[in-house]
């Protein structure tokens, strides 16, 4: 393994880091740094000469087994010098809207937490499947999560501001595979809309305070984006939790409507 941590290889993608129509998009990978739960690499486009750097994560399953992990992420937080994205299998969530099923512990959530806090990055805009992962067990059993993410800092928003994340479905696998996207590209892509519904529910200002509540680094501007990033994922989820059914009934009349 003392080879892969020099190697430097040409990999051939299409639209990876840029967009350029129905050209074949040639990029650099250098591995910087690795271990059993994460590869650390620069990626440079050869044709515009962009350079990202990329965290490939793999959790480990036990609690206690990843601490480790978050510290290496915080070093490479303070080492990396332009844009950087964290992606993977992280094997824990967030908050505790992000699992269905099954029960969501203190001690999993606060350490993955406060290392997403300490290293400065947010999940980029996503779209798909909300729970990434599911135990594949029979429906009585069965355990949903969102373990897999794709987090990006300042700098990766600033170069790359149309890019998001679509989560297909898992298909014969227990994870949704993850694709990213150019907004530009898809067309019909609708914008954000506040839905006044939204303000009867009893988890409203808890939602909204949870996504403002937490301590941010950076400029103004900065920070008033995370926060309203924050608050659209909490809003959607909301009306996940709390007012699917009354879509669905009014998708299923207006059908009906229709069909008068």
């Amino acid at each position: 393994m003392d080879g892969v941590y020099q190697l430097i290889m040409d990999i051939i993608v299409e639209d990876v880091f840029g967009s350029y129509g129905n050209q074949r998009c040639l990029i650099r990978v250098h591995f910087i740094k690795y271990n059993a739960q994460f590869i650390h690499m620069k990626v440079k486009s050869l044709l515009d000469k962009g350079i990202c750097y990329l965290t490939l994560v793999y959790a480990f399953n036990g609690i206690q087994e990843r601490p480790p992990l978050w510290d290496h992420l915080r070093k490479l937080a303070g080492q990396v010098q332009g844009s950087w994205a964290i992606a993977g299998d992280f094997n824990c969530i967030l908050a505790a809207s992000e699992r269905y099923g099954g029960a969501a512990s203190i001690a999993e959530m606060e350490p993955f937490k406060r290392c997403v806090e300490d290293c400065e990055v947010v999940d980029i805009a996503a779209t798909g499947s909300l729970y990434t992962w599911n135990n594949k067990q029979r429906p009585e059993e069965r355990i949903y999560s969102r373990i897999d993410r794709f987090m990006v800092n300042k700098d990766w928003c600033d170069l790359y501001p149309d890019k998001y994340a679509h989560f297909l479905p898992e298909g014969i696998f227990d994870h949704s595979p993850c694709l990213i996207r150019s907004s530009n590209s898809v067309k019909g892509k609708s914008s954000f809309k506040y839905l006044n519904m939204w303000g009867s529910s009893k988890e409203f200002i808890n939602t909204v305070k949870n996504s403002w509540d937490r301590c941010i680094e950076g400029t103004p501007l900065y920070k008033l984006t995370t926060n309203l990033k924050r608050l659209k994922a909490g809003l959607y989820q909301l009306n996940r939790d709390a007012f699917s059914d009354i879509e669905k009934a009014t998708a299923k009349l207006q059908q009906e409507v229709e069909g008068l």
